[in-house]
């Protein structure tokens, strides 16, 4: 396919998942704000910022009135996470630029995942932020998180399993690597609620069931940082992610994986064997924040060697066949 279609496929999966990763966030965060002490939702807030990358648009503090205050400034930290045109990665902007992208590929994407992404969009749009918060704050997220979850079921459901739909589960994995990278990231940092926020990461990451059938209903920080790192087996790990790169790049680009291995498959396996191996046995004293922002990197490194190899090579090259 050409070079320009399969960077329009890979960044609108990026964006799809961008948008999922902050509806998800948001809507574990809001569901917690009528029971949750208010310096634990102020670290939250902090926390949850710190894994978008993104300054919070409020000063978040703790005051003698800290929960009526936090609870206030929870509609503008959300907002701005949601709807502001202002926020380059807020929600509504991460859809428009998967739309944006969808455009340029009408003759590849089947009607009913162009209707389903355009319907979303429109609702998006067009929906009121403060009637939803009045029915619940994150009742919008939700919504947010259904509808993209819809739009994955009619693409697996639709869409033909060669390169097109390739291209686009790869960008989402990409993106889903990173995100969940700057998320451990900002979790790992020490907080007085440390027991209830890894508590709520497993939740966000749909990983609490699996951790107490692994290990216990205790949850320990330095076993929920090893299991989101390392178990293959939960969506929303490291490991996870990286076999699905592992995969997608073996049926985009065959020749890759044979020796001498390209470039792409060559920096995936670095990741895979980074998590095998500066994880081996995870104990309360150790620091995995050196390795994490490593890692971070790396992630972003791939992102580059992906689009250096399949979309800005040199024309005299071409794709490997």
């Amino acid at each position: 396919m050409l070079a320009r279609a399969a960077a329009d496929f890979y960044w609108m999966g990026r964006y799809f998942e961008r948008a999922e990763h902050t509806a998800r966030l948001l809507d574990y965060h809001l569901a917690r704000l009528v029971d949750t002490p208010a310096d634990v939702l102020a670290h939250g807030w902090q926390a949850l910022y710190a894994a978008l990358g993104q300054p919070p648009p409020v000063s978040i503090t703790v005051t003698d009135d800290a929960e009526a205050f936090l609870v206030a400034d929870a509609f503008a930290l959300a907002a701005y996470l949601i709807e502001d045109p202002a926020n380059p990665n807020a929600i509504i902007q991460s859809w428009i630029n998967a739309r944006d992208n969808a455009k340029q590929l009408r003759p590849w994407l089947p009607v009913q995942v162009w209707t389903c992404l355009n319907d979303g969009f429109f609702w998006l749009r067009d929906c009121d932020f403060s009637e939803y918060w009045a029915r619940g704050p994150n009742s919008l997220p939700a919504g947010v998180i259904d509808r993209l979850r819809l739009l994955s079921g009619v693409i697996e459901a639709r869409m033909s399993r060669d390169d097109a739909w390739r291209f686009l589960v790869l960008g989402r994995f990409v993106e889903r690597l990173q995100c969940q990278t700057a998320l451990l990231q900002a979790w790992s940092r020490p907080s007085d609620g440390s027991f209830q926020m890894w508590t709520g990461l497993l939740g966000v990451c749909a990983a609490y069931e699996a951790y107490c059938r692994t290990y216990s209903m205790v949850i320990r920080p330095a076993h929920a940082r090893a299991f989101l790192l390392s178990n293959p087996e939960i969506p929303y790990s490291l490991s996870f992610a990286i076999r699905r790169v592992q995969t997608l790049l073996s049926g985009i680009d065959p020749a890759g994986r044979r020796y001498p291995l390209r470039a792409p498959h060559r920096h995936v396996l670095r990741l895979a064997a980074a998590i095998e191996t500066d994880l081996q046995a995870p104990t309360e004293d150790v620091d995995t924040g050196d390795f994490l922002a490593d890692f971070a990197q790396e992630c972003r490194a791939l992102h580059n060697i992906i689009i250096a190899e399949y979309v800005d090579y040199p024309l005299e090259r071409g794709l490997p066949s």
